[in-house]
């Protein structure tokens, strides 16, 4: 079979979760990849893109639901699907999706920082960094 996949590493910027069938549920992941180089006079510059994922499986999205929030780091692998639709004015358009299924893979590389309390209280410290990554199985 062939497939069409993708890798990114970045940091989230937006997260949603939304149910879908039954008591299923997707996650819709906003990650930030940036690259970064030198001018010719000598200057460090820095280009920042936005990628939409949507996480289909199950267990990636309990993961993301229960350990993942804006600013975490994370690894995403999964299959690239391109898209088409009519628009309101009935001109074809196209975008491609990033997906994850079961064949793919989220894993955490790095936490965000902690969410502040809504009634204004510290949010806890955060813990201490795991010696092994978390994976979603």
């Amino acid at each position: 079979m062939d497939r069409a996949s993708f890798e990114l590493v970045g940091n989230v910027g937006k997260l949603e979760i939304k149910p879908i069938k039954g008591d299923k549920k997707l996650a819709i992941v906003s990650i930030a990849t940036s690259e970064r180089w030198k001018t010719e006079g000598g200057d460090w510059t820095e280009k920042t893109y936005w990628h939409r994922v949507v996480v289909f499986a199950p267990a990636k999205v309990a993961l993301i639901e229960k350990a993942v929030q804006v600013g975490t780091r994370l690894r995403l692998v999964g299959q690239v699907r391109p898209n088409s639709w009519d628009d309101e004015r009935g001109n074809k358009r196209y975008s491609i999706e990033f997906v994850v299924t079961g064949f793919g893979d989220v894993e955490i590389l790095a936490r965000g920082k902690p969410k502040p309390e809504a009634d204004g209280e510290a949010a806890a410290p955060p813990a201490k960094a795991e010696k092994s990554r978390r994976r979603a199985a």
